[in-house]
């Protein structure tokens, strides 16, 4: 390692490699050996590597996972093979420069070379690489994360054979990036009638650039400041409402799904979401929540206490009670009185989809959407078993609750809560949020609704 420690404390990694070069220093008239001194651009902490090994030590590798050893192991074998190979060629040693030329070239971190590697190879070679790589480390990707980064090469040979050229590394420019999304756009018109969501392309968007900061990474040249913020392509919000009828929802908990998992999985997210408004980032948390009942002036309430996960952005930790309302309890009884657990959010999705199509719902809702270079939104009818999704069970909750004639104030306790608390053992004191709860349960049960009861 480095001596001297980066700004961050981590300390740059070398191979020094020992292969027999030497030459003659005519003033002490003895021989000095050359080792090869090579860059391997990885970095650690001291505390992190170990001195025996030349690796990561099992600190490292248990927070990092194995893919700085793996790479090292890689530098390290293919300086050795080079080197074989150099010495049966020539039957000689080469210079050092000469081996780290030929090292970095074969790595493909050559400064000299990255004009020359192509971008689709270098995706392809990468989704090979992160798709088989130790499941324990960090660099790992999944088939559909690697699916995801083929369909970009796939989009970039497209964009070639239409413009007759090979996006390569160096060469790319800030203008070529840019036309990039706007020609397999205008393809995608071609092909299909309609040119590509915008979001669509923010996902391509986001995932080229992965793509250029791992490269940049590797020390290869990208050819422009592809990290500027003229190169993101942002977001367009939508707002659609699509929401489930109380009569659907009847017909949902009515539904015998004991035969199918991805059935039995959809019912549970539809009773769940429909009646407490939680999102899809709590509901995988859930079955760690115990529901039980909590005293209000003297008085029991079947509810339950969960923290609310919103996005990153959001620092404050937000904690909520929310009462059991009648169709969730059943649910509970079915399931000794505990919180099923669900698959992962895209199997979620996906059974979803399949559930509603199962009991045809498909009534036609109203769906705005923006396509990538169109500045208004286009309004469709879709039906509703094709474009819902688990976000739309929250604009359920709240679109009944509504139509009951519940205020916004009284909602917003339970879907929205505000961390106003002046301590910790304010924060955790659940005697304010038991209250929200049963002020929430009075005004419902004032309504007389046949369904959206406790």
């Amino acid at each position: 390692m480095e001596s001297k420690p980066n700004k961050t404390g981590e300390h740059l990694i070398f191979l020094n490699l020992s292969y027999g070069l030497r030459e003659y220093d005519v003033k002490t008239e003895k021989y000095k050996y050359l080792p090869l001194k090579l860059s391997t651009g990885f970095t650690i902490r001291k505390e992190d590597w170990d001195r025996e090994k030349y690796c990561g030590n099992t600190t490292h590798v248990r927070k990092n996972g194995v893919g700085l050893n793996n790479a090292l192991s890689k530098i390290k074998t293919t300086s050795t093979e080079q080197l074989q190979i150099f010495e049966n060629e020539h039957n000689g040693l080469p210079t050092t420069n000469e081996l780290k030329t030929i090292i970095l070239e074969k790595l493909g971190k050559s400064k000299d070379t990255s004009k020359d590697i192509s971008i689709t190879k270098y995706i392809s070679d990468e989704v090979t690489r992160r798709t088989t790589i130790e499941i324990t480390s960090n660099q790992r990707w999944s088939k559909a994360t690697g699916k995801q980064y083929t369909n970009l090469e796939n989009h970039i040979k497209n964009y070639e054979t239409k413009k007759n050229t090979i996006l390569t590394f160096g060469k790319l420019t800030g203008e070529i990036f840019l036309d990039f999304f706007k020609v397999i756009n205008d393809l995608h018109k071609i092909e299909n009638g309609e040119y590509y969501a915008h979001n669509t392309i923010v996902k391509e968007n986001n995932h080229f650039k992965a793509i250029l900061n791992s490269a940049y990474k590797n020390n290869i040249k990208i050819g422009f400041n592809h990290l500027h913020e003229n190169y993101e392509i942002k977001e367009r919000e939508i707002k659609n409402d699509i929401v489930l009828t109380t009569e659907q929802l009847i017909t949902i908990i009515n539904t015998d799904v004991s035969l199918s998992k991805e059935f039995t999985h959809a019912r549970n997210y539809f009773i769940i979401s429909s009646f407490t408004g939680l999102r899809i980032s709590d509901m995988k948390f859930l079955y760690k929540v115990e529901p039980k009942h909590q005293m209000h002036n003297s008085k029991k309430y079947f509810c339950f206490t969960t923290k609310i996960r919103k996005n990153k952005e959001n620092k404050d930790e937000l904690i909520v009670t929310i009462p059991i309302l009648a169709p969730l309890k059943d649910l509970l009884n079915q399931n000794k009185n505990l919180f099923p657990k669900f698959p992962a959010q895209s199997n979620i999705r996906k059974d979803i989809t399949k559930f509603l199509k199962f009991l045809k719902f498909e009534n036609l809702v109203g769906i705005k959407k923006y396509y990538y270079t169109v500045d208004n939104a286009v309004l469709f009818k879709e039906k509703l078993c094709d474009v819902f999704g688990p976000h739309d069970c929250r604009s359920t909750f709240i679109t009944n609750l509504k139509d009951l004639g519940i205020t916004s104030n009284e909602i917003e306790p339970i879907t929205h809560p505000k961390n106003k608390s002046q301590s910790i053992v304010d924060r955790y004191d659940k005697t304010e949020l038991a209250s929200k709860a049963v002020n929430f349960i009075n005004v419902l049960n004032s309504k007389n609704s046949d369904l959206y009861k406790y």
